[in-house]
């Protein structure tokens, strides 16, 4: 019998989960669209576009998956919806073509970061907050001091410098988590800090865009920017790493302050409703 292919447009808070990945006994995105499939009598293994960590949030993450069953879009997005634990929504739905995979399929992933010492309050919850005595012992003097103060503002430009080097094609060793056994070299095609148009905080995005990245590679990249921009690291400390391809032993950001925000496809391979 046919097998039909399915895609699912998601958007959740990665703090309500343990990651996108099952593992037994926690709370993870796959399990909880699984049991939404389950209400529809599907029971079908899932592909991410991308595999997020734990704490890491989604604006736009695409799953697939492949199943005998006919069925209705608005059954489908109304079961996963109806399924989800707070923090999970099912945005939109299609039906794909027989050789559609979110993860293979995609073309281009866009992730945002956010760190600084003073965000807006709403996005206080998503963003890596300075003072950090956890990743940066060296200067743990200024967290005994009130609201962070004597604690260095970040140096944007110098950030910007650091990341430049990480655009392109790169073999991303120095950057990936210890133990990764698939191909490392990775394309980069943005890697840019953006500061508020208008004075809201002190805090900046970084933006990471590539065809894909290496498990922790974006976390790995933002930690060393952000020492560059503490001046605790110089601006070309991504070129040495990446030149040295050793093990990464650097500041690794706190994966709360991520976002997938958004994975992009072939124009035309999906039709959302």
């Amino acid at each position: 019998m046919e097998r039909r292919r399915y895609a699912l447009r998601l958007l959740y808070d990665g703090r309500q989960f343990r990651g996108f990945q099952r593992q037994p006994g926690l709370p993870t995105v796959q399990e909880a669209v699984e049991a939404g499939l389950a209400r529809l009598g599907v029971d079908a293994a899932l592909e991410v576009a991308a595999r997020t960590d734990a704490g890491v949030s989604a604006l736009d993450q695409v799953v697939s998956f492949a199943t005998r069953a006919d069925l209705d879009l608005e059954d489908l997005r109304r079961a996963v919806n109806e399924a989800a634990p707070e923090g999970l929504l099912c945005l939109a739905v299609a039906r794909t073509g027989p050789s559609f995979h979110a993860r293979a399929s995609a073309v281009s992933r866009r992730y945002v970061y956010l760190v600084g010492t003073a965000p807006p309050e709403p996005l206080a919850p998503w963003c890596w907050i300075l003072p950090d005595a956890r990743a940066f012992p060296d200067l743990s003097i200024a967290t005994a001091l009130p609201s962070g103060q004597g604690w260095p503002r970040l140096d944007a430009a110098a950030m910007r410098a650091a990341l430049a080097f990480a655009v392109g094609v790169h073999d991303f060793t120095g950057f990936a988590r210890p133990g990764e056994q698939r191909g490392t070299v990775r394309t980069v095609t943005r890697a840019d800090v953006i500061e508020p148009a208008v004075e809201v905080g002190d805090f900046v995005a970084v933006v990471l865009e590539g065809r894909g990245f290496l498990r922790a590679m974006v976390r790995n990249l933002v930690g060393t920017a952000v020492a560059a921009g503490l001046g605790l690291a110089p601006p070309t400390v991504i070129r040495d790493l990446l030149a040295a391809r050793g093990r990464y032993r650097g500041v690794r950001a706190p994966g709360w302050g991520l976002t997938l925000a958004s994975v992009s496809h072939p124009s035309g391979m999906l039709l959302w409703r």
